[in-house]
Formats: structure tokens, C-alpha cells, sequence
């Protein structure tokens, strides 16, 4: 399989001529525990992962977070593998935040710095992330674009919260076809029924492709361990994991299947710095 996925990748990368290419930056997970619920966190967003799903909800974090995710060999290969740095900081003013992501390998890369802010008005939430976003590929040079991301983040009820997320609102677009980046709207619901069981639904819609819906939990079976499971759809995909907490380290591990690439893990660990730390 392997042979034939880079015989596939080498085919369609050989046969675009320079800087048609850079159309890339589709939506990525990042985060082994958002992967581990299927990737449904828009409606949830309560950790500095929320900057690539929903930067409305970093306004609720009260503490410092930084958190490191790494897939090397995303389903066995390589080529696939992602990484991505993200850290949050509150103030008086709004919470700011700052994420980077690697995706690819020596023939392709592309590269992201998202800049986030975020702010609480009553039991509304807003966010905003600047994305800067570049492609290089061997041989053909490298080019980047700015993009913009917006959120909200609304609590209906105690229990209840509904997010909205929309990427890339100013339509950026790159290469020399000005081919625009993917603009993907999101709509997510949380509820939490009891203190230690959190059920999220998302709804995901990219433009000209098929919405994908998406469902996860999160049960706390003890204080320092949790369960987490979820399915999505287009692709379809089937996700498990863990997380572990131990005073200001929580480390998050996800096993997720694709309906073509087979089974893959990813893992994740997260530091939040309280203030007497």
C-alpha cells in the first residue's frame, strides 16, 4: 500500500505544473484528544486546541496552557506526518494565543502560524485567528497568504453550549491560479449532563464538498483519567483514546481508523500553568 499511496502522491505532484499546487491547507485535526471524539470540538472548545476549531472558546481558559501534538508516520507513512505547537496566555484585555503546524515531508511541506484572540462579553464568546499560511515544494519555490478565521462561542444553559467556526472568511487564495484555500464552516453542540460526562455533535460543512458530521464524548472515569470515543463522516471514521492528568500535565492518546488508510495513533501532551505554579 505504501508503494502505491507515493506512486499516487508522485503521479498528481508531477503533474501539476509550478504553483498549481498550492491550493492545499485542507482541514487538518490536530489535538489527540479532539481526534479521539472525532474530531466534534467546536461546540466544546476548552483547551488551547480550540484556536483550529473554535478561538471563541480560549476566552474561557483562566490559566497559561502550551500543548505539543505529533504524528510522525500518519497511517505508517511518513510523508503524512503532522505536528503542530499551540500556547495560550489570559489577560485583562482577551486571551491571546499562538499555533504552528507542519504537515508533509521533503517534497512537500506546508507551513501555518496562526495568531488568535479572544474575548467573553456575558455568556457570549468571540474569536479571531490571522493565519499565515505557506507551500514549498521542491524544485517549483514556495508561496504563502494570509487567511482569517472567526468563532462564537454561546451558552445557552449551564449544561449547553452552541459554537459557530467559519476558516478562511476573506476567501484567500494562492498560486499562480489564485486558486483559493479551503473555507469550511462549522456549527457544534455540547452538553454535559453530569460533571465528569461531556456529548458533543458538530456539523462541517467545506465548501463544494460534503458535509461532515461528527459526534464524540468524553467520560472522566476517575480524576485523572478519562475515555473518549467518536465517529465521523466524509470520510468515515471511527476514533477511540485516552487522556491522563496528572497535576499540570495531562497527556492525550487517540486511535483512529480511515476508510481507505486503514488504522492510525496519534498523541498529545498539554501543560496549564495555574497561577500558583
Amino acid at each position: 500500500m505504501r508503494i502505491l499511496f507515493l506512486i499516487e502522491v508522485l503521479f498528481v505532484l508531477l503533474s501539476l505544473s509550478p504553483f498549481d499546487l498550492f491550493a492545499g491547507f485542507e482541514r487538518r485535526e490536530v489535538g489527540a484528544r479532539q481526534r479521539a471524539i472525532g474530531g466534534a470540538f467546536v461546540g466544546l472548545s476548552d483547551d488551547v486546541w480550540s484556536i483550529y476549531y473554535n478561538p471563541a472558546g480560549l476566552s474561557d481558559i483562566k490559566h497559561l496552557q502550551v500543548s505539543v501534538f505529533y504524528s510522525p508516520q500518519t497511517f505508517g507513512l511518513s510523508e503524512l506526518s503532522n505536528g503542530a505547537l499551540a500556547g495560550m496566555v489570559p489577560t485583562n484585555f482577551g486571551n491571546f494565543g499562538l499555533g504552528i503546524t507542519n504537515y508533509g515531508f521533503d517534497l512537500y511541506r506546508e507551513l501555518a502560524l496562526s495568531a488568535s484572540y479572544s474575548k467573553k462579553i456575558s455568556e457570549i464568546r468571540f474569536g479571531l485567528n490571522l493565519n499565515y499560511q505557506n507551500v514549498n515544494m521542491r524544485n517549483y519555490g514556495s508561496t504563502g497568504v494570509v487567511g482569517f478565521d472567526v468563532g462564537f462561542l454561546i451558552s445557552v444553559h449551564h449544561q449547553v453550549k452552541i459554537g459557530l467556526a467559519a476558516t478562511n472568511v476573506n476567501a484567500p487564495s494562492i498560486g499562480a491560479n489564485d486558486e483559493q484555500l479551503a473555507r469550511t464552516f462549522s456549527v457544534g453542540v455540547s452538553y454535559i449532563p453530569i460533571q465528569e460526562l461531556s456529548l458533543m455533535l458538530d456539523y462541517v460543512k467545506e465548501m463544494k464538498q460534503p458535509a461532515s458530521p461528527r459526534f464524540g464524548f468524553e467520560y472522566w472515569l476517575i480524576e485523572s483519567v478519562a475515555f473518549r470515543a467518536g465517529i465521523s463522516d466524509e470520510p468515515t471514521s471511527y476514533s477511540t483514546g485516552i487522556g491522563v492528568r496528572y497535576s499540570m500535565i495531562e497527556v492525550d492518546y487517540a486511535f483512529y481508523t480511515h476508510q481507505e488508510f486503514g488504522l492510525t495513533h496519534q498523541a498529545t501532551i498539554l501543560f496549564s500553568f495555574d497561577d500558583e505554579e
